[in-house]
């Protein structure tokens, strides 16, 4: 199964270039960080399904995309303190496997 990290730096404005990345590389999950979306901000990638968190002041936020088809859930990430985090977990020969999208946030001065 291929898997793909990217720093996205604004998700809308680069959807069909992640979304030709993604199909051309036959990308089954995809880890974003710094997706700069705000809460409400509907994203719809072909063949994927986005599960995603967003920072609810300016910046930053994480994604994670799964292939159309394949069972996942969204599970929660404790303690994020200094970290922004999307998570799910998949069944993968049996087994559930947890995936995690993250960005490492530096506290304020």
């Amino acid at each position: 199964m291929r898997f793909a990290c990217r720093n996205e730096e604004r998700l809308r404005g680069r959807k069909v270039e992640l979304e030709h990345f993604l199909n051309q590389c036959g990308v089954y999950k995809g880890f974003l960080s710094e997706t700069f979306l705000n809460p409400g901000q509907a994203v719809q990638l072909v063949n994927y399904v986005c599960r995603r968190t967003d920072r609810l002041i300016a910046g930053c936020g994480t994604a994670v995309l799964v292939r159309s088809g394949i069972v996942h859930k969204s599970v929660p990430v404790p303690d994020r303190t200094h970290l922004e985090a999307t998570a799910i977990q998949v069944i993968l020969a049996g087994k559930p496997e947890k995936i995690l999208a993250a960005n490492f946030r530096l506290p304020a001065h």
